[in-house]
């Protein structure tokens, strides 16, 4: 009975090891689970695969003034599927056909609709058109800077000898358009994982050799992205922005004296923003280096509102009696909650054409464009007058452009609208030393 007894405790004893070591296995592993679980979600609350990246080239390559790039951007076809249908209309894009095929749709009683379309050379379109609407017109209109530009650079006047620094979205460096104008690369705080649409729209804008206002102008290129990737989308963090303003100063500290970057486009504003006293104050740094910081607040800097122009599709870029209010800003202006026109000076930025971003060969016009486009415009009409008057200071072309400009107004709707001053290109390069 003893050794009955024995073996029932040693049983029991065996089966309490084995349930406390299984305990202690659920546990560790109920533990580590929860470990993963926390390190996931940290992991996505912190961007998940979205890195951001920095870097930079070195100090000796911008002394000898060679052309470097940290790291060639990937581009991919951007093709949909065949169109059914009459896509909806997006806020920003219009009727965004970009590398849609349209060719079984209808469109000829669709006048309206087309005003405000966006596409590209990948756009395949139907032969149910209104007989006004021609892609291939159109597109090519788009390329003309406008308001006399074209006659500036027939006169040599092309912004050479002049650098422009560029801050934006990750840029694809192989299109024709600026290839040859683009110096430098760097990232600073990047996200993109690959070349976006924007960087190519921009630099194309500025410097492209058919659809720029300054095509002899050299580029250096900060691709950035001004926050970080959470839960609920990007969290805004303007310090990067102001990070990069820096480090275009330090970067003109290693450039030889005739090739400084004398200005700075960057296609975002601020306000309230993280960051945005530290915007401020990089650009007074750069005003104090004689460098010239054009975002879509000027008036924090400087004391002007930079406005962007708008136009049909088919009339001439450059009669100034065609321009009125952006599109994605009329409203505002006809209901009168805009700026005092005093103090508003207004360049192109509707109905523009810029270099793909996808298609090395390629284009894409917006009948709608945004104030990111009026921004590297001023850029490339700061290089031009640099070219002219390698003196002139960026509060000096502010005033001279008020004074030369031309005061326009509008009517709508039986009214009269004080628009602004729109820049005269021809009358601001004539009245420089």
């Amino acid at each position: 009975m003893k050794e009955t007894d024995r073996i029932a405790r040693r049983r029991r004893s065996i089966r309490r090891k084995m349930k406390y070591q299984k305990m202690k296995y659920f546990i560790i592993f109920v533990g580590a689970a929860l470990l993963l679980a926390v390190g996931v979600f940290v992991w996505f609350l912190t961007g998940g695969f979205v890195r951001a990246v920095t870097g930079q080239i070195a100090d000796e390559d911008y002394r000898e003034g060679n052309r470097k790039y940290y790291r060639r951007e990937q581009y991919f076809p951007y093709k949909r599927d065949v169109l059914s249908e009459i896509p909806e209309t997006d806020e920003n894009m219009g009727l965004d056909l970009r590398g849609g095929d349209a060719s079984a749709l209808d469109f000829t009683e669709e006048t309206e609709l087309l005003s405000r379309v966006t596409f590209d050379s990948s756009t395949v379109w139907p032969e149910k058109l209104p007989k006004t609407f021609s892609p291939d017109d159109i597109m090519e209109n788009g390329k003309n800077p406008g308001l006399g530009i074209r006659a500036l650079h027939e006169k040599g006047i092309i912004g050479e000898g002049v650098s422009i620094a560029i801050i934006d979205q990750a840029l694809n460096p192989e299109h024709p358009e600026y290839a040859d104008n683009l110096m430098s690369y760097e990232l600073l705080h990047c996200s993109d994982q690959a070349a976006q649409m924007h960087g190519s729209a921009v630099t194309s804008l500025a410097v492209g050799k058919t659809c720029g206002v300054a095509p002899g102008a050299k580029v250096y290129y900060i691709a950035s992205t001004f926050g970080s990737h959470r839960i609920g989308g990007m969290k805004m963090d303007l310090n990067y922005m102001a990070d990069s303003i820096d480090r275009v100063l330090e970067i003109n500290e290693l450039l030889p004296e005739s090739q400084k970057i004398r200005v700075i486009s960057i296609s975002r504003g601020f306000s309230s923003e993280k960051g945005a006293d530290e915007v401020r104050k990089a650009i007074e740094r750069a005003k104090e280096e004689g460098v010239f910081v054009i975002t879509t607040s000027t008036e924090a800097n400087y004391g002007f509102v930079l406005a962007g122009l708008g136009k049909e599709q088919t009339t001439d870029p450059d009669d100034v009696s065609v321009y009125g209010p952006g599109h994605f800003w009329s409203e505002a202006f006809y209901s009168g909650s805009t700026q005092n026109a005093s103090s508003v000076l207004l360049v192109p930025m509707d109905a523009r054409t810029y270099a793909s971003w996808y298609d090395p060969e390629g284009y894409e016009f917006a009948s709608s464009g945004g104030l990111s486009w009026s921004v590297l415009w001023l850029a490339g009409m700061y290089a031009l007058c640099l070219q002219v008057d390698r003196e002139l200071t960026p509060e000096e072309f502010i005033r001279t452009a008020f004074d030369t400009g031309t005061v326009q107004t509008v009517e709508y709707d039986k009214r009269e609208y004080k628009l602004g001053t729109i820049i005269d290109p021809a009358a601001l390069v004539n009245a420089l030393p």
